[in-house]
Formats: structure tokens, sequence, C-alpha cells
């Protein structure tokens, strides 16, 4: 019977630190769309709700 080798692969460090890197890098790019995306919005709704307030509510009858 043979033994039982154990297959050591020197690349598997590197190979860890991009996947982790690559993880963190779209976070990243994610976290920052979502803020850009946020601040366009914001000033849509701020619009709107000036419009909102100078609008005057039809009166009863």
């Amino acid at each position: 019977m043979a033994g039982h080798q154990h297959d050591t692969n020197p690349d598997i460090g590197p190979a860890f630190t991009g996947l982790i890197g690559g993880a963190i890098l779209l976070g990243v790019i994610l976290y920052g769309v979502v803020q850009w995306t946020n601040g366009r919005f914001e000033e849509h709704e701020a619009g709107e709700k000036k419009a909102a307030i100078t609008v005057d509510a039809p009166a009863r009858a």
C-alpha cells in the first residue's frame, strides 16, 4: 500500500489573499454606488417636499 501524500500548493496563500481582497474591493465599490445613488435621490426628494409644501389644498364647500 502506498503512503498518503500531502499535496501542498504554494499558490494557496496568494489565492486566498486575492479572494479576500477582491471581496473587500467589491464591497467598497458597492458601498460607494449605494451612497452615490442615495445622494442623487435626496436631491429629488427634497425638491418634491418643497413642491408639496407650496401646493394649496382645495377649499371645502
